[in-house]
């Protein structure tokens, strides 16, 4: 073979050519691969992730984190403002709700007295030194008894204090004794109305006569006899009582919501004359 002999590449076909081009591209590929150093690759591997996070903290400049903090600020001033606010206006509604149970409070008192003196002045007065009583006090219709009484949700304004819950429990103790007064005085009335009337009625005891006891017993009998003298008595007594307790939480009552409302705009009254109700009151008029 001759070594001096010229190859004529053009004879050589295309696909041994492009093959041939390939096989050095690849080694040539393989060679910057191995002559690259590992920190180069690391620092390639790494360039990816300071970018994002380049992206990610550039919108936070001095200028929107000033106003996304003023905005921060704002809606947390508003929120407080709202709460006290909201807090003002419950507090003033509270207020106004117990000064208008204090305003009920005293005109209940009002009434209770008021319908206590009304029976001792219109049926009982007159009588109290007639030895037949039980019988000369007329009966009367049925009195409500829970008409002007007041129950404990209405007078929550009173537990704010030790003074306050001092006079509510003064007050519901008289106030019971006024409803037991009313019940002591329908029961009376009932019985007069359905069982002494109709015994007098049918005795030979003629009306307006003075007569003694011992004939009345016989006409009404020992068990009405009794129970109506009794119930008489009851009443009286017990009318006398829920008076005097009435009287006095109305002083304590109104002193104490004068007080706590700085204001002197609630009811006051007074009877001079209790027609027998109050031994003392009368003694000195």
């Amino acid at each position: 073979m001759n070594k001096n002999k010229v190859f004529d590449w053009s004879s050589i076909p295309s696909q041994h050519c492009n093959r041939s081009i390939r096989s050095s591209q690849t080694a040539s590929i393989v060679a910057i691969m191995i002559a690259i150093k590992p920190g180069a690759v690391s620092a390639v591997a790494t360039a990816e992730p300071v970018a994002d996070l380049t992206a990610f903290i550039k919108p936070f400049t001095p200028d929107a984190l000033a106003n996304g903090f003023a905005t921060l600020i704002g809606a947390l001033i508003g929120a407080m403002l709202a709460y006290l606010l909201q807090r003002q206006f419950q507090k003033s509604i509270d207020y106004k709700n117990a000064h208008m149970a204090a305003h009920r409070l005293m005109f209940a008192l009002l009434q209770q007295i008021n319908t206590i003196v009304l029976i001792q002045r219109d049926y009982i007065f007159e009588h109290l030194s007639n030895p037949a009583r039980f019988i000369s006090i007329p009966a009367t219709p049925l009195y409500d008894t829970s008409k002007n009484v007041l129950q404990l949700p209405e007078l929550t304004f009173l537990l704010d204090t030790c003074e306050g819950r001092s006079i509510l429990y003064e007050f519901y103790i008289a106030q019971e004794n006024y409803i037991e007064a009313l019940n002591q005085w329908n029961l009376r009335s009932t019985l007069h109305l359905e069982r002494v009337q109709p015994a007098l009625a049918a005795s030979t005891i003629p009306n307006g006569a003075t007569v003694f006891a011992d004939a009345i017993q016989d006409a009404l009998g020992t068990h009405t006899f009794g129970s109506i003298v009794n119930s008489t008595d009851n009443c009286i007594h017990s009318l006398k009582r829920a008076f005097e307790m009435l009287a006095k939480i109305k002083l304590k009552a109104r002193g104490y919501v004068v007080r706590r409302f700085k204001t002197n705009d609630f009811t006051d009254f007074d009877f001079p004359d209790t027609y027998g109700l109050s031994e003392l009151r009368d003694s000195t008029r």
